[in-house]
């Protein structure tokens, strides 16, 4: 599985920022591309975003399930594409750093099934999009800055 990490540092404690996080809309809706989400339950959501990746342009709708939430510093998630062959999963890390929290994030995808070669080849061009801007959404939502991204 492919994957990328980022980095940033919000201008809220912990505690501000887990109020952010345990609501997936809060996550949803800070996604490059959002079009819609649908909370199913506590831990599954359906999301839907425009993707632009080259000649790749279409809504393409995600399931998302957390695998475990772990107050108030990490939440792990799996996701499916929901008629397109794809599936990943990532992580929410958070720690308090000063008066600030420190947040890592953690996406991985690959393609499955017959179109496994094709859709993985998409794989790093999207990550680095969805990475980039997830995290640029996020710390102007929560106000802070980003690191630099991990080598």
């Amino acid at each position: 599985m492919i994957s990328v990490k980022r980095e940033l540092v919000v201008n809220r404690d912990a505690q501000a920022v887990w109020a952010f996080v345990k609501d997936m809309g809060n996550w949803a809706i800070q996604m490059p591309g959002y079009i819609s989400h649908e909370l199913v339950n506590h831990d599954d959501s359906v999301w839907t975003l425009q993707v632009n990746i080259g000649a790749f342009t279409r809504p393409v709708m995600i399931d998302v399930h957390v695998i475990q939430w772990l107050a108030p510093s990490e939440v792990t998630f799996e996701v499916k594409g929901r008629s397109d062959p794809f599936r990943g999963s990532g992580a929410f890390r958070a720690r308090p750093d000063g008066n600030r929290t420190a947040i890592s994030l953690e996406f991985g995808a690959e393609g499955t099934g017959s179109m496994a070669k094709v859709i993985s080849s998409l794989v790093p061009p999207a990550l680095d999009y969805v990475g980039d801007g997830f995290t640029a959404n996020l710390a102007r939502v929560l106000g802070g800055d980003i690191c630099a991204k991990p080598a």
